[in-house]
């Protein structure tokens, strides 16, 4: 009877995607399911990884949640082999906020007693080439805080690493991504359904014919000039922002990362439009990109 409603249910499901008007999402598979490429050159290692937090300050919040998932790469950037997911959850040692419960699912009572393999994780960590997190700008800073022997690592980030807009896709967040890109959805909110989402949306392929791992992972190694608009006057702000600037509170000032060969004419742009003449240039990898 299984099999029947499986195989029945399959047959409607194609029927459907074949018509212009419907799209098909499947449940998210287990990642031993995930169709992968023969390997070809150099073979990596990666680690995926995902936190949940009691706050969205590293300095004073906690880890309560931290999923990583080692996958092999190729010389093109493909996901070619993916390990054993590893989760584990630390309690705080206080209430959770209220907020935090809603939305990770986690509660005091499944956090009370337990801790992170600290251990096994700077291992994970320790032994990868790279590091993958799909807002690697808020994860790095929680990692790196906790485990400063790793910090300096590179790390690739699915959520600025990968122009989704230049491949017609309109949303950034994990969920719909995975949806549109890979067909596949995933109703859990916690780190190691995260940590799978991300996995899955790297080894599916972009309408470009590269997989999402490969774009992220050319994209991410790339040398880029982070450029900050010193001295920019305060009536230029909606210009900067505009143009992509970011306002930086620690250092409070406007800045933008451009490639390398852009340098030189963002100055020249700052100059003509936002009235700054002596902006500051540092070039930065992925050994720094993602930081602050």
């Amino acid at each position: 009877m299984h099999d029947w409603l499986s195989a029945d249910t399959e047959r409607a499901a194609a029927l459907l995607d074949a018509h212009p008007d419907y799209r098909i999402q499947r449940s998210l598979p287990s990642l031993d399911l995930l169709p992968l490429p023969e390997p070809e050159g150099r073979v990596r290692t990666a680690i995926v990884l995902d936190t949940e937090t009691t706050s969205l300050d590293p300095t004073t919040g906690s880890i309560i949640e931290l999923a990583m998932c080692p996958v092999k790469f190729d010389a093109r950037g493909n996901i070619v082999a993916i390990g054993s997911l590893h989760d584990w959850l630390q309690d705080p040692g206080h209430p959770l906020p209220a907020g935090i419960a809603r939305l990770t699912g986690l509660s005091d009572a499944i956090l009370a007693g337990e801790r992170i393999d600290d251990q096994a994780a700077v291992e994970l960590l320790s032994e990868a080439d790279l590091t993958i997190a799909h807002n690697a700008r808020f994860d790095a800073a929680w990692i790196e805080r906790r485990y400063p022997a790793i910090a300096g690592m590179p790390w690739c980030c699915s959520l600025s690493d990968i122009d989704w807009r230049a491949h017609g896709y309109e949303g950034r967040q994990l969920g719909a991504l995975l949806g549109q890109v890979a067909g596949f959805f995933n109703k859990r909110h916690r780190a190691d359904a995260d940590v799978a989402a991300l996995v899955a949306l790297l080894a599916a392929t972009l309408p470009s014919g590269r997989t999402a791992s490969s774009e992220m992972i050319l994209t991410a190694q790339r040398p880029t000039m982070r450029v900050v608009a010193a001295g920019a006057p305060f009536e230029a702000k909606d210009r900067l922002k505009a143009r992509g600037y970011k306002w930086d509170q620690t250092i409070r000032r406007w800045r933008i990362e451009v490639p390398g060969e852009a340098a030189e004419q963002e100055q020249a742009w700052l100059a003509a439009e936002a009235g700054c003449h002596s902006p500051t240039l540092r070039s930065i990898t992925w050994h720094q990109r993602h930081r602050g």
